[in-house]
């Protein structure tokens, strides 16, 4: 073998073995990866190497090849530094560390406290300054400094599973950027039975926090969770969701359908957005979850006197109460139990703090007790459902933070539990024939959705020969 094929082979395989110990390093670095917009560089010189390795085989040369290897060279790409981004020297493991924000904490003195001199950390967080807003950090949050040697090398930051903020050393200052991740979207079925409460049962399925939350949302207005819901009582959550190698669900999309079973009575409502853009959900003929008035308009509280006759906590005597009492923390939102306008909102006689509100059908509600009013809210407004009216206070004759609520109709005060059975408006004709295809569409992928449910272990009786 001639003299120039031999350096060459030699060459070639001087570059596997560097190759070789670069791409052990990287599997024994766990701090180390190829990054999205780097990985095809890394494969392609992968790539090119390879094939070169190979054509450089004893075997495999003869003379008409002689000037083609020649042309062989390592590539200038470095893969110890960009690619793999490992240290320079091979031997050395960079040093990583994790610090966390304390109340009150601010970026700079966090760095500083771990070892980073002060103008390195005024320069990282300049350079974090670029991608992240430093006021937005909140007490809690994680950093990865990266150190060779002494140096830092890099800072890490997370602040949602969505995106990623790298700072890292360019040359003698430090440059910032942001990594977006992309996450697979698959369809889930989450299905079980009432146990404990809706909450314990379907997280224990791995539904996520803002599903369940939203599951409630599409119920509340026909279903008193506090007070409706009985053990064995049925349901099902239908969305999609992104998840990681492990299955655990890491983001969430809009639930597409739903089945609940309180009391034995199933509503299932799918989600539909009509010619307008505007979304909601519908049950198979075309009525609305939503009704036309809550029967709950406060979150989270508890019902502390019902309707009817009852002893007053004040006066000391018998009286009619003609509204519920909800016993909830002073402050929480108070929300209008339906569109409407506003009759009056104002400081209303032992009622203190006091609102009316005038709905279509001959119904109105009332709010009392009230620490303050919502925004825009006085009298002759108009509101629509769901909107904040006003906050849970102690005004008027009050022995604790409450909001009285009352329903009347035509006149007449009613029981507001009685408002789930009053319809929402439900879907024009002209939509019915495009929610009947979005309705097949979502029951097909529902066929083929992954399911998680109770494992249900069956009880063997084992039957004992007695001598």
């Amino acid at each position: 073998m001639s003299d120039t094929p031999r350096k060459a082979m030699e060459s070639a395989q001087s570059l596997k073995a560097g190759f070789m110990t670069r791409f052990q390093a990287y599997l024994v670095h766990p701090h180390t990866r190829i990054y999205a917009d780097r990985r095809f560089l890394f494969l392609g010189t992968a790539a090119a190497l390879a094939i070169g390795v190979i054509a450089l085989r004893p075997d495999g040369i003869n003379a008409q090849a002689e000037e083609a290897l020649v042309e062989v060279s390592a590539p200038t790409h470095d893969l110890s530094r960009d690619d793999l981004y490992l240290a320079e020297r091979m031997d050395q493991r960079l040093a990583t560390k994790e610090v966390t924000l304390k109340p009150g904490d601010n970026l700079g003195p966090l760095l500083q406290r771990n070892g980073v001199t002060p103008g390195t950390a005024y320069e990282l967080t300049q350079a974090f300054g670029e991608v992240f807003s430093p006021t937005k950090l909140r007490a809690g949050q994680s950093f990865l400094i990266s150190y060779d040697g002494e140096d830092v090398t890099s800072l890490a930051f997370k602040p949602d599973v969505a995106r990623t903020v790298f700072v890292e050393r360019d040359g003698e200052s430090f440059a910032a950027r942001e990594v977006a991740a992309e996450f697979k979207y698959d369809t889930l079925t989450v299905r079980g039975t009432v146990n404990n409460s809706l909450y314990v049962d379907a997280k224990r399925l791995g539904a996520p926090d803002r599903v369940i939350q939203q599951f409630a949302s599409i119920y509340e207005y026909s279903v008193d969770f506090q007070r409706d819901i009985r053990k064995g009582d049925e349901f099902e959550m239908f969305f999609e969701a992104a998840m990681d190698r492990d299955g655990n669900i890491i983001k969430s999309q809009d639930l597409m359908f739903t089945s609940f079973s309180p009391r034995g009575k199933t509503g299932e409502y799918y989600l539909y957005a009509d010619s307008n853009g505007d979304e909601n959900y519908y049950d198979e003929t075309g009525k609305t979850a939503k009704r036309k008035l809550r029967a709950t308009p406060v979150n989270g509280a508890r019902l502390s006197s019902g309707f009817g006759r009852r002893r007053h906590p004040v006066l000391g005597y018998a009286k009619m109460h003609r509204g519920l009492d909800f016993a909830a923390p002073r402050g929480t939102p108070i929300y209008a139990a339906g569109a409407g306008t506003v009759e009056r909102a104002n400081r209303y006689g032992s009622f203190g703090n006091y609102i009316r509100i005038r709905h279509s059908g001959g119904y109105q509600t009332a709010y009392a007790h009230l620490k303050g009013f919502g925004k825009g809210i006085r009298k002759g407004a108009r509101v629509r459902q769901d909107q904040v009216i006003g906050y849970v206070g102690t005004t008027g004759r009050s022995t604790g933070p409450h909001l009285h609520y009352e329903v009347h109709h035509n006149g007449k005060a009613i029981n507001p539990r009685t408002l789930a059975q009053l319809p929402g408006k439900p879907l024009a004709k002209s939509e019915m024939s495009g929610f009947a295809q979005r309705r097949a569409e979502i029951d097909a992928m529902r066929e083929r959705s992954d399911v998680r449910e109770p494992v249900v272990v069956e009880q063997v009786a084992e039957t004992v020969a007695l001598d």
